[in-house]
């Protein structure tokens, strides 16, 4: 099978992809920060390996969710803009989904976005029997982004924020 190659928000077409339509619905899950209505196993194998931006490993369906729930709890919300994805299909059913995204963050009580981009590597297989999302999960996830845009945002406003309480 060839590889699968989208540019821009998911669509009818990528709909039709099932693995396109898995991530898609992992995205939003994600986007909605409601991750504690949502059993880990939905999207991630017990067994699956994530490899965060900062170099830490996270091992298991649960602590992944955990991991990813901490990170998102300063935001009120997230908006993931795809800006390219592709899909390349490998031996046993999995697939290595390469994902380019504009991700936008924005802290509680703040209402300005923080756009950052973000990349995604996902191995995605067929899940067991009942489990998943549409009988796929993710294996294995890296990430890579520069995490410290966030911090220097919030610097930044912290010091705008003395200037004008100066004033």
């Amino acid at each position: 099978m060839a590889a699968i190659l989208l540019h821009g928000p998911f669509n009818e077409t990528s709909r039709a992809n099932p693995t396109l339509n898995f991530i898609e619905k992992y995205a939003c899950t994600i986007d909605s920060l409601d991750l504690s209505s949502t059993p880990p196993s939905s999207f991630f194998s017990p067994f699956a390996v994530y490899h965060d931006a900062k170099g830490d490993v996270h091992i298991s369906a649960p602590q992944i969710w955990s991991y990813l729930s901490r990170q998102f709890a300063p935001f009120s919300q997230i908006r993931h803009a795809v800006q390219e994805i592709r899909v390349v299909p490998e031996e046993e059913g999995r697939d290595v989904v390469y994902c380019e995204t504009l991700t936008h963050f924005r802290l509680h009580g703040d209402e300005e976005e923080i756009v950052v981009p973000r990349f995604f590597v996902w191995v995605v297989g067929m899940a067991d029997e009942g489990m998943g999302t549409d009988g796929r999960w993710i294996l294995e996830c890296r990430m890579f982004w520069d995490t410290g845009v966030i911090g220097r945002y919030v610097t930044e406003r912290k010091k705008e924020e003395r200037l004008r309480a100066k004033g």
